[in-house]
């Protein structure tokens, strides 16, 4: 990787890094607000639904990200090929959302309140759809643009969250504020990809290329089911506790999780703004060097490493200060749960690393073999041991899933090696950025 390629890599990354510190230094805040405001039985609710649409906005993505960022970096009209994501994305969000409605009816219509909240928060499917354009900024790196546009919508609607608790309001009002996080966000990022186009853009989005949107859909799919899978196993606990236990267990759970996900900011920022670069160099060499794949899964090993250990040191104090008596339980559920930024970070490398090699077909199989262990462990273990058994159940899947899965299938043995080598990445993280100084 030569110079020039590195500082891309490294502007990329402290710019997305710069980004997600001040989403979540206002998400934070405002989470602590509102978990020591409404208690754990209330935030419990409120994660339910954000987990519950959380999962099925995902299966509305469609998992297009990774297969449209390298054909974007390939493709000589761009354009045509955003017109026809964002006409697909639209066209599925409508659909799901629906499906949204009709399943938390069937889960919740025992609890008005928590009905009501989930139906709310699901309306953020459809209000995400613009989010398209930030594959183009991707495959581009660009990092400033659609991180202006994501700090805005977060800010904004941190600022009525605020509102929302010095009146006193509940869980729906701060429902509503979720969904106008994704209302905000969506119209930031059409806006900065209009300004980032005007001057290139050739095919106007209105114009849908039927035959590419067919390509597109073809190559998402494989995508499309790890992604979902993905987070229903990243979710699914969530789901399950919210419905198999009380409100109560669900929030506490629901804290340590919370802090569980600030920990992925770091490895993957570090493999999205690697990726695009990476994919160039390995696809652009006749000898398909695979030490760039190593690079990838480095760095995202790393960055997990290093957030754990940190995150471990100080969770303790964090929780009890800030939270109070009633999350201490959450203090020993996350001392699981963070492990799992270990393997969150291996499975997101792989995953740009399958679509660069085309071995895409086995994302799906990876994936369903995740949430088949994490939906019969949590159904074991919830009524047992509640959100510690949930804590267990994710943890354990996701090894399984984002690591040994590797060794399962012949083709991904050279990938499981490499996951391997990452779990000890600083002598070759160090050579790298030492021969990039002499150079």
């Amino acid at each position: 990787m030569n110079t020039t390629g590195a500082r891309q890599i490294a502007t990329s990354s402290m710019l997305l890094l710069a980004e997600n510190l001040i989403r979540l230094i206002a998400v934070a805040v405002i989470s602590f607000w509102i978990a020591r405001q409404l208690g754990p039985g209330q935030f419990g609710i409120l994660n339910f639904a954000s987990a519950f649409a959380a999962i099925l906005l995902a299966v509305s993505t469609l998992g297009m990200d990774t297969p449209v960022i390298l054909r974007l970096t390939q493709s000589r009209e761009p354009f045509a090929v955003m017109g026809a994501v964002l006409a697909l994305r639209i066209g599925v969000s409508v659909i799901v959302f629906i499906a949204a409605c009709l399943i938390a009816l069937l889960m919740k219509h025992d609890d008005s309140v928590a009905l009501s909240a989930t139906v709310i928060v699901s309306l953020g499917i459809l209000l995400n759809s613009p989010s398209v354009f930030d594959y183009w900024f991707k495959a581009n790196t660009m990092a400033a643009p659609p991180a202006l546009a994501r700090i805005c919508g977060t800010l904004l609607s941190a600022g009525v969250k605020i509102l929302c608790l010095l009146s006193g309001l509940g869980v729906e009002a701060l429902a509503w504020t979720i969904t106008l996080e994704a209302a905000l966000t969506s119209i930031g990022l059409t806006l900065v990809y209009q300004r980032a186009t005007r001057k290139q853009r050739y095919v106007s989005l209105l114009t849908v290329d039927w035959l590419l949107l067919k390509e597109i859909a073809i190559d998402s799919w494989p995508y499309m089911m790890s992604v979902g899978a993905i987070i229903l196993y990243m979710k699914v606990d969530i789901v399950m506790l919210g419905y198999m236990s009380t409100n109560t267990e669900t929030g506490i759970y629901s804290l340590a999780q919370k802090l569980s996900e600030v920990l992925y900011i770091v490895p993957v920022v570090l493999v999205d703004s690697a990726y695009p670069l990476v994919a160039k160099r390995f696809l652009g060499s006749k000898s398909n060097d695979s030490n760039q794949g190593q690079m990838l899964f480095d760095l995202a090993v790393a960055g997990s490493l290093i957030s754990c250990v940190f995150a471990l040191l100080l969770s303790g104090p964090i929780i009890n200060i800030v939270f109070g008596k009633a999350y201490l339980p959450s203090v020993h559920i996350f001392y699981l749960h963070a492990w799992s930024c270990v393997a969150i970070a291996m499975n997101s490398a792989r995953m740009r690393w399958l679509a660069t090699t085309g071995l895409q077909r086995f994302a799906p199989i990876v994936t369903g073999v995740g949430v088949v262990i994490n939906v019969a462990m949590n159904i074991a273990l919830i009524p047992t041991m509640g959100a510690q058994g949930a804590a267990i159940a994710t943890v354990v899947s996701y090894f399984i899933s984002g690591y040994l899965s590797s060794f399962l299938i012949p083709s991904l043995r050279l990938i499981g090696l490499m996951q391997s080598k990452a779990l000890w990445p600083w002598k070759r993280l160090y050579s790298a950025a030492t021969i990039r100084r002499v150079n």
